[in-house]
């Protein structure tokens, strides 16, 4: 994984999730560090990678929710062109063209019952991301310890709703936590750590 994003969650667990362009600005004025970037179209991409970079903030950007944008090769390497350094993708070869272009990749993974946990393990062996963004953040605490220790470190995502979902998320192993919820996205790291 990137040192830098290493070091940015390390210091400010929380990843702020934009959907779209409407909070760009309570991002860039928050104490979070880290986005991802989902549903913003191709042509606008470019200028909101441009502002968070500027601002000294890390995108995260999701390939698959980018309107015009595809996840072949010609899209991994569109994203490289315009400064993307991190992508988020559902899908195993979307993460392995990212890999292959030197990229940090973050595998998204739907956990909706005990029969899909096995499914999702064997993916992300395939597809080996830099981390997983593991969904709903309430599934972490059913994982068991053996298997949380195999995966890459993981980022919890969904139904995070308040300071002590952060808290219970780390406590289970969780790098971090996603969360579109603004008011989460300036709570001091004394008051995440459990």
């Amino acid at each position: 994984m990137d040192h830098s994003l290493g070091a940015r969650l390390t210091k400010h667990p929380v990843i702020a999730t934009l959907y779209g362009v409407e909070q760009i600005e309570i991002f860039v004025a928050s104490e979070a560090e880290v986005s991802i970037v989902a549903n913003v179209e191709l042509r606008k991409l470019k200028a909101v990678i441009a502002t968070l970079t500027k601002a000294g903030k890390y995108a995260i950007v999701n390939i698959d929710s980018s309107e015009g944008l595809s996840q072949d090769r010609g899209g991994v390497e569109y994203l490289a062109d315009i400064g993307v350094s991190s992508l988020v993708s559902t899908r195993v070869a979307t993460i392995q063209r990212a890999n292959r272009a030197a990229m940090v990749t973050m595998q998204k993974v739907f956990v909706t019952d005990r029969s899909t946990w096995p499914r999702s393990v064997k993916a992300l062996e395939q597809s080996d991301p830099n981390l997983v963004q593991l969904m709903p953040a309430p599934m972490l605490a059913h994982i068991c310890e053996a298997d949380r220790k195999a995966l890459p470190p993981i980022v919890a995502s969904g139904f995070v709703c308040n300071p002590e979902d952060i808290r219970s998320a780390i406590a289970h192993g969780a790098l971090a936590i996603s969360t579109s919820d603004s008011e989460l996205w300036n709570l001091p790291a004394k008051a995440i750590r459990p």
